[in-house]
């Protein structure tokens, strides 16, 4: 008997030592190849976790389980103090996180600007080493100055003005003769085709089902462990790869050999040249349009959606956008569209839409990569091949920078002007999304549409929220949407 008290008592005291004994073991295994002086840099705070899955555990925790994502970042503040800056371990590789305004901001943009770190997700496998979200250097500047001549063009601007807004209206339409919709599911659909039609043209509805399947196994596979096994996430996302390239490669060609002219953003792209007169390859025009529909896909349906979840909630949010909508239809004759001076004119909408964007965070951090030896931030040493994992959501959500954070409220940008590094939706630096004003203007027309003839009212009100993979309403948002009497 006593043997048997004996043996559990240790059996309890090697478990309640196990963790803490991996914990260090870990440690060890990663930092035994870091080289630091006893006088020098030291690393950040914090601990690489268990071998193999680190902190992954308490990541899923947070954002899966608890449905508090924020407590992740809150929890290592309160163990390793207030420093804005912690050493982790997730997604497979021993990381730093960076989570103040300051020290955000140094990583975004002068770090990067000057190669310290590249880019540290997604994989160039993936999005093709033209991508701009993958490539580096001069020649980054260079794909970077092309769309940002097509982005910026009044050609390009007047372009995406008349193609979104008949497709909002028809999703609308379609919308209110359903009656019960999951606004997440449908806004999505709605998005796809609006940024295939205005980037490429596509508008068979057959060959943007078929599309928008291939996006859905692509992101899937950014999102996964980068094994390239058959079965695995990634290697189907390959598969999806090649066959959303080969689809746009076919529009360029056909273009090019029966002297088609579209007034689309890949035209205006393909005409395009930087200041030595060079334009784009078919490769790197095809790898960014396949980034830039990627990109604007998923993240700008989560904000429409968001936008009728807010603003079911927030009668009197609703009510101001409304009057703003009534007042600029009274200046148009019947159904006529948006222009861009109508939009830039638009004073409430704005905040809004700012609003929607900083808490809908569909990307609540942003990755780099440790690319040179010696790297070292407010006195804390990178080590060389380190992720760095920049948490904007910690700040769009901290109540030093935004009072009572979590609360919708697009008053507050009436006399606020957020300090640099406090509002990073777009990114920062030589990488900040180049597509921003699209994003902010389709939200915008959205709004301006949505109110002008519907209205909407959530069926699960209460339904709570969901953070994996990244934030939504529980139930994607079902409502009842019909037109306005």
């Amino acid at each position: 008997m006593e043997m048997s008290v004996f043996s559990v008592s240790i059996a309890l005291v090697f478990f309640s030592f196990l963790p803490l004994f991996l914990r260090w073991i870990t440690d060890r295994w990663y930092l035994r190849r870091v080289k630091t002086e006893s006088d020098g840099p030291k690393i950040p705070p914090g601990s690489l976790g268990f071998p193999i899955i680190g902190e992954l555990l308490d990541f899923l925790w947070c954002f899966k389980f608890l449905k508090s994502p924020d407590d992740f970042i809150a929890k290592r503040k309160a163990r390793y103090g207030d420093t804005g800056i912690y050493k982790t371990h997730l997604f497979g590789c021993p990381t730093i996180i960076t989570c103040s305004p300051q020290l955000n901001k140094q990583i975004l943009g002068s770090m990067t600007e000057e190669g310290c770190l590249s880019t540290g997700w997604p994989s160039n496998q993936l999005l093709g080493n033209s991508s701009v979200a993958v490539i580096d250097g001069l020649s980054h500047k260079k794909v970077r100055r092309h769309l940002m001549e097509a982005f910026n063009s009044p050609r390009g601007l007047k372009a995406f003005v008349s193609t979104a807004q008949p497709i909002f209206n028809s999703a609308f339409e379609d919308w209110a003769s359903k009656g019960r919709i999951v606004a997440y599911d449908e806004t999505k659909t709605a998005t796809f085709s609006n940024i295939c039609d205005m980037l490429v043209s596509f508008k068979s509805k057959t060959q943007l089902e078929r599309m928008e399947s291939l996006y859905r196994g692509l992101m899937a596979g950014i999102r996964a462990m980068t094994i390239n096994v058959p079965g695995t996430a990634f290697h189907h996302a390959l598969k999806c790869r090649k066959k959303l390239t080969g689809i746009i490669l076919d529009e360029i060609r056909e273009r090019k050999a029966k002297g088609i002219q579209k007034q689309d953003f890949m035209q205006i792209l393909l005409e395009s040249s930087d200041e030595n007169g060079e334009k784009m390859t078919e490769t790197e025009a095809v790898e960014n349009i396949v980034s830039l529909i990627l990109g604007g896909y998923e993240s700008t349906a989560n904000v429409m959606t968001w936008a009728l979840y807010y603003l079911a909630k927030y009668p009197a949010v609703l009510e101001k956008l409304k009057d703003e909508t009534r007042l600029i239809q009274k200046r148009k004759s019947g159904d006529e569209y948006l222009t861009i001076e109508d939009i830039k004119a638009m004073e409430y909408t704005p905040k809004v839409a700012d609003e929607l964007i900083r808490l809908s965070n569909v990307s609540p951090f942003i990755f780099r990569r440790v690319v040179k030896d010696d790297v070292v931030l407010n006195g804390y040493k990178f080590p060389k091949d380190w992720k760095v994992i920049v948490w904007i959501r910690a700040i769009h959500v901290d109540s030093a920078y935004y009072e009572d954070p979590l609360t919708f409220n697009p008053d507050r940008w009436s006399d606020y002007k957020p300090k640099v590094g406090t509002y990073t939706v777009f990114g920062h630096g030589m990488r900040y999304c180049p597509g921003n004003n699209f994003a902010r203007f389709q939200v915008m027309m959205f709004l301006y549409h949505a109110c002008l003839k519907y209205r909407w009212e959530l069926i699960n009100p209460d339904a709570g929220m969901k953070f994996q993979p990244h934030p939504k309403p529980a139930d994607g948002a079902e409502m009842y949407f019909s037109r306005a009497t």
